[in-house]
């Protein structure tokens, strides 16, 4: 019986898609299976794939399966992945990263406790895969909740110390049942990971990096291009008004709202001018303020501020950078816990 279901949407990776399979090859068993979901590729990424599989052992190789599909983004990859997984579990790994060596072990012994989802960190690694000291780790209470229901204080504490990177959970397939992730360039897992979370009842978090995450220049997470900013915005515009919907419906969607609130007004005052950022400000800071009150559940200290600041217009974002940076420092000197 397959346990575990690994996704690998493939666009355009031909300079590192053996590295990926690699990482996961070198720790497989048989109760996992990879998905590989080729989004169209134009490059030699799937010619690269197959030739690497043809070099394994058939053993080792068995429960592996590609799919191909016209260009239509890595939201439409993973959702025709998810509707082919057999495991009872399944994860989500993107074609340039990693797993780091230890992290089928672990996943392993997290699953013996049968919570919906497990949650674990991850570390940066240079293009060439050189490790670095750069990593995130989750932070829960206790470091573990496995048999804690899903009330509102987990899911408090999951929303503001997480990150809507779909690589560093496993989820119960079931959850994504009537779930999709949107078809978005840019923070298609904010728009879908906190909806999974809401639907777990229980939780496992193991408290080390398990994930490689490649920093590449040229991905679009991290290109400062003028077109990327473009869709950065065009997305973060479509997210945005998600969440708020979201948060009428259940208040701890203003914790994700406030922070991609805050990624959109800085981008938009960072790489856009002063008149095109006023504008951005008016799209949605009266709709949020319009929401239920509730933001004593955010505990990023500037998403926080920034909340408290929105009836002041586009001043009120500079102002709560102002106000962040000095409360930082004196956190600092009282060596208290500046939460971000």
């Amino acid at each position: 019986m397959l346990y575990l279901t690994i996704i690998i949407p493939i666009y355009n990776v031909e300079k590192y898609i053996v590295d990926c399979l690699q990482s996961i090859i070198d720790q497989l068993d048989d109760r996992i299976e990879i998905l590989c979901i080729d989004d169209g590729s134009t490059d030699h990424s799937i010619e690269i794939l197959k030739d690497y599989l043809n070099q394994q052992p058939k053993s080792l190789v068995k429960n592996i399966r590609i799919f191909q599909q016209k260009n239509s983004g890595v939201s439409s990859a993973r959702n025709l992945g998810i509707s082919h997984a057999k495991g009872t579990y399944l994860t989500f790994v993107d074609p340039d990263d990693v797993l780091l060596e230890t992290y089928v072990k672990e996943i392993n012994l997290a699953l013996l406790n049968n919570v919906d989802v497990v949650s674990f960190g991850y570390k940066k690694l240079s293009e060439d895969l050189k490790s670095s000291t750069d990593q995130f780790i989750p932070h829960f209470v206790n470091q573990q909740i496995s048999n804690l229901p899903s009330s509102e204080n987990a899911l408090i504490e999951i929303f503001n110390y997480n990150r809507w990177f779909s690589g560093i959970h496993v989820y119960k397939t079931s959850l994504f049942k009537d779930t999709k992730f949107p078809e978005l360039t840019h923070y298609e897992d904010a728009a879908t990971i906190p909806s999974i979370m809401i639907k777990a009842t229980s939780f496992y978090t193991i408290p080390k990096p398990l994930y490689g995450y490649r920093i590449r220049s040229s991905s679009a997470t991290n290109s400062k291009q003028g077109a990327n900013i473009d869709k950065s915005l065009a997305c973060l515009e479509q997210l945005i008004p998600i969440l708020i919907e979201k948060t009428k419906v259940q208040a701890i969607f203003i914790i994700p709202l406030m922070h991609f609130f805050y990624i959109y007004i800085h981008q938009s005052t960072k790489y856009k001018n002063k008149q095109t950022a006023k504008l951005n400000w008016k799209k949605f800071s009266q709709q949020i303020q319009q929401l239920p009150f509730s933001g004593k559940l955010i505990k990023n200290e500037h998403n926080r501020l920034l909340y408290q600041c929105l009836n002041l217009g586009i001043n009120g974002f500079y102002l709560s950078k102002l106000m962040s940076r000095l409360l930082r420092s004196l956190k600092k000197r009282l060596r208290k816990p500046y939460h971000q």
